[in-house]
């Protein structure tokens, strides 16, 4: 009987254990979240340096946990060309001024801009008709117009691109408006174009406005220095990687108002790295584990490709990618992207396995090759490479209200252990 109380109570510490573990590595990581996503790293973009704050953060956290870097530092610096946003903005539909990030956002590639424009608004007939559309423009002069686009006006898609490629390659109007039925969604632009796009939110504009008056101060800035910080920690196969990934950067400051924070694109992920970090620091790993935070995703996967471009090491000793972007809901699943790419079939089935043995999620998806985050420049030079990403919740892609408190991390331990179960049986 006392040998099966000692039994018991052991059983019960090791749960209690395991539990309070879990539940710490969830609030260290929704801690660094916060952090992340404060005013204070100003959307991790280009305005006041937010993405360079992001980056010495991060490098302290990699110290803090005790990674090992490849150089004198963690960092891998570079550079490129970027639009951005620091002065004060304003957008009036006759004498209503907007809110900015509420009722609308610039267009990423916008450039200076203080004038006031004429608003052309074809009717649903009109938008509906491209060559009669074609006509109209090739005839009239609307240098000082500005074109709205209303896309709930079709269920065309073919439609939908046209006016999408003319807001891209516009040489007809004085700028383009776009009314968005959903979500506003913002980006980021290597380039400056020479005329302003404004995205309004449908319900937000006034259908009878005459014109649309327009302040933005826009700084392209030539050589943006980025930082990816990288850090790694030893295994039994020193020569031997597999890179755990995620992109910390986001999209900044519009203005003086807005800043988009960011929270599941992709602090999630970035707080995810650390955390695996810490544990195999704790418990040292078979090979060699990578952690690879990428700068400038948002930009074009621009860090990831620059260091695919120029690694620390040989890029042939890597054994595995696993990049994680978006990874602070999970209601619904994970979906891998290359789990369905037939190359990809032994890794998908190792990845199904544990999880029927495990019950970690009732949904994981597979998905094809995609170019849609940092594991495709490793993919693209054949090196084994998926992107995972949870499922369900609501979520703001792209927008100001992309904050901490919108994420559930339903799937945040199921998801973290997957990935050490894939580790512990990677061969």
């Amino acid at each position: 009987m006392k040998i099966f109380l000692k039994i018991v109570i052991i059983f019960n510490v090791l749960v209690g254990f395991c539990f309070v573990t879990n539940a710490q590595d969830k609030e260290k990581t929704l801690s660094r979240i916060e952090v992340l996503t404060s005013p204070e790293y100003h959307g991790r973009g280009y305005v006041k340096d937010g993405s360079g704050k992001a980056a010495d953060y991060l490098a302290d956290q990699m110290e803090e946990i005790g990674l090992n870097h490849f150089g004198d530092d963690y960092f891998q610096t570079f550079t490129f060309d970027v639009n951005s946003f620091p002065g004060k903005l304003s957008v009036k539909l006759d004498n209503n001024k907007l809110e900015p990030g509420v009722d609308y956002l610039i267009g990423p590639a916008t450039p200076d801009v203080n004038e006031t424009f004429e608003l052309f608004l074809p009717d649903s007939v009109l938008l509906n008709d491209t060559s009669e559309f074609k006509k109209l423009v090739n005839r009239t002069d609307f240098s000082n117009k500005m074109l709205v686009v209303d896309y709930a006006q079709t269920q065309n898609v073919e439609i939908k691109k046209f006016y999408i490629a003319v807001m891209m390659r516009n040489e007809t109007f004085g700028g383009v408006v776009e009314l968005i039925p959903d979500e506003l969604m913002w980006a980021v632009r290597t380039f400056q174009q020479d005329y302003p796009v404004v995205k309004i939110k449908r319900e937000s504009y006034i259908r009878d406005a005459k014109e649309l008056s327009l302040k933005v101060k826009a700084d392209f800035i030539e050589n943006f220095e980025a930082k990816n910080v990288i850090g790694y920690i030893e295994g039994e196969k020193k020569d031997e990687f597999f890179v755990f990934s995620a992109h910390y950067d986001h999209l900044g400051r519009m203005g003086k108002k807005v800043y988009i924070p960011g929270a599941q694109d992709n602090a999630s992920g970035t707080a995810m790295v650390l955390d695996i970090a810490e544990y195999y620091k704790k418990n040292k790993p078979e090979y060699s584990i990578v952690f690879m935070l990428f700068a400038a995703e948002e930009a074009g996967l621009l860090g990831s490709v620059h260091y695919v471009l120029n690694p620390m090491f040989d890029l042939r000793k890597v054994k595995m990618v696993v990049n994680l972007d978006l990874v602070g809901t999970g209601d619904d699943g994970i979906t891998i992207v290359n789990g369905a790419n037939p190359d990809y079939s032994d890794i998908w089935q190792k990845f199904e396995k544990i999880n029927i043995e495990k019950e970690y999620f009732t949904t994981l998806k597979a998905r094809g090759e995609a170019s849609n985050s940092d594991h495709y420049p490793f993919h693209a030079v054949g090196i084994p490479a998926v992107f995972i990403y949870t499922m369900g919740g609501q979520t703001y892609y792209h927008n100001p209200k992309d904050k901490p408190e919108t994420l559930t991390f339903t799937g945040y331990n199921a998801l973290f252990n997957l990935l050490l179960n894939f580790v512990d049986d990677y061969e």
